[in-house]
């Protein structure tokens, strides 16, 4: 809901748990903070971030998307992956996207990890924010986008 989503960050970290299929995520549809051309980075890590030695260790995660994109504050726009990223069933990943200018988000209420929202194939969880890339998590997040995907 792009009314809700009004909180701007540099970094959205958050993971996704598949159901009983495999489930594989060709691209995002990501809101930022200016109606602009602005550096975009999206990338991923087979897991959840909870049970990383270090979910801040950038060579830890694999770019699935870099490239200059024109975000907008109110609609979502679609960002095709250069990577699929799969999930196995029952399986979790987790993605982080991070703008120079700004990844919009929703704050959350509920506890990192939770899953706030779910379709047939796979739940989200909350997840956090960065201040700056991969470094200094801030506050509680739900990733205010779309996954694009197939099973």
């Amino acid at each position: 809901d792009a009314n809700k989503a009004r909180a701007v960050a540099k970094g959205v970290m958050f993971s996704i748990t598949a159901k009983s299929k495999e489930v594989s995520i060709n691209g995002l549809g990501i809101m930022g903070k200016v109606d602009r051309g602005s550096d975009l980075w999206i990338y991923y890590q087979n897991g959840s971030y909870e049970d990383f030695d270090d979910a801040l260790d950038e060579n830890e995660w694999i770019e699935a998307f870099k490239d200059k994109v024109l975000l907008d504050p109110n609609v979502l726009v679609d960002v095709e992956l250069d990577e699929g990223i799969t999930i196995p069933a029952d399986g979790t990943v987790s993605l982080y996207v991070v703008s120079k200018k700004g990844v919009l988000y929703t704050e959350s209420s509920d506890d990192q990890f939770d899953i706030y929202a779910a379709s047939e194939d796979f739940s989200l969880r909350v997840g956090t924010t960065t201040k700056k890339e991969f470094e200094k998590p801030d506050k509680l997040a739900e990733f205010a986008g779309r996954i694009m995907y197939e099973t």
